[in-house]
């Protein structure tokens, strides 16, 4: 998942939006009991996610890579960089959330309680923003943030793209799409859609849907509309769009037919569709402020849902559903919209000085 923080005339706003309520969509996958069941196609907002990213960084990093501006070491550093502060104090987090249900000894999940030394594993590994060697019995993922399975997946898509992606050929780039095409269909089929890879066993399904959808992006960017044009009523229809597909009821026995049709079908559409359009002022307000939160919603909020069912211990009554749930929802958004206009963008700004150009942020 790219995070936004350029400034609006240097972004596409209304991927901004998209960004935003794929990523609202997924809060609510994981708050199931605030807000009733998960909606039983909202986690493809990842697969759109991958596909932003790969337009966002061939917007941003392309042509620096391709021309040697800059080496993929500075492009990887840059990357972590970006991704690791916020995805820091979420770790925090939720290890302290984890630590106090030890000493509780209460159930994280079902009936699994936490393990010690899988804990205490899964933070150093965590720590080095890597995958914990065993699938993570009391969160039944490879990390303790959870959502940063796919942040990793996208490292490693990352550092293709910077040794090879920028310069890829369109034969390449046909290869790798072919390629994590098939894979995608054959996780499809074994897991009966594509909510997987966060598992150890499901870590090729992962890979394909991070290859695929930010390979997918990066093609788009090669060829997208050169000259946005602005479009109130279309910005709108796109928008609805991303909702209508995400709660959409599918059901189980289609379900991988229509994952596969969204991934390689609708959302490269929809990308290439929203990248040429302008959204009228009050869409591109919500957009921005959607988009600006976005990453920090996506990896603060399970942490955040954590501790709200530990400080407020009724928050999951059932006369609270789901109002408590959506004030939460609104509580989260506005959260991580603070701590990336207060804390994480301060620090890009100078982590992106010393670390692409070489010099100290200027201080103002």
């Amino acid at each position: 998942m790219e995070p936004a923080n350029r400034p609006t005339r240097d972004r596409f706003v209304l991927l901004d939006g998209l960004r935003g309520i794929a990523a609202i969509f997924i809060i609510q996958r994981h708050a199931e009991d605030l807000l009733g069941d998960a909606l039983p196609s909202s986690y493809l907002g990842v697969d759109l996610f991958f596909a932003l990213s790969g337009f966002v960084l061939a917007h941003a990093y392309g042509a620096s890579l391709s021309e040697g501006r800059i080496s993929p070491f500075q492009f990887m550093k840059a990357r972590l960089l970006r991704l690791y502060p916020l995805y820091a104090i979420a770790l925090a987090l939720g290890t302290a959330y984890y630590i106090r249900m030890y000493f509780a000894g209460v159930p994280v999940m079902a009936d699994e309680y936490v393990i010690p030394n899988e804990l205490a594993l899964s933070f150093l590994t965590g720590l080095l923003f890597l995958p914990s060697p065993i699938t993570i019995s009391f969160n039944a993922a490879l990390f303790l943030v959870h959502p940063a399975w796919s942040l990793f997946n996208e490292l490693v898509a990352n550092l293709a793209y910077a040794l090879r992606g920028a310069r890829a050929t369109l034969r390449q780039i046909a290869g790798v799409l072919a390629v994590s095409a098939i894979l995608l269909v054959v996780a499809a089929l074994q897991f009966d859609r594509l909510h997987a890879g966060f598992r150890w066993h499901e870590m090729y399904a992962g890979m394909a849907r991070v290859f695929f959808s930010f390979t997918m992006g990066m093609l788009i960017y090669r060829y997208r509309r050169r000259v946005p044009v602005m479009r109130p009523g279309q910005s709108l229809l796109c928008l609805a769009l991303l909702i209508a597909v995400l709660a959409f009821p599918t059901p189980r026995d289609l379900r991988w037919i229509f994952d596969l049709v969204v991934v390689l079908l609708i959302w490269p559409a929809l990308l290439y569709w929203a990248s040429a359009i302008v959204p009228g002022p009050k869409t591109a307000a919500v957009s921005s402020f959607l988009g600006t939160a976005s990453y920090a919603v996506y990896v603060l909020h399970t942490p955040l849902l954590d501790w709200a069912h530990v400080l407020i211990p009724g928050i999951t009554r059932p006369e609270a559903m789901p109002f408590a749930g959506i004030i939460l929802v609104a509580i989260v958004v506005l959260i991580s919209w603070c701590m990336t206009i207060w804390l994480d963008q301060p620090l890009q700004r100078r982590f992106k000085a010393k670390v692409l150009h070489g010099r100290p942020a200027t201080q103002k």
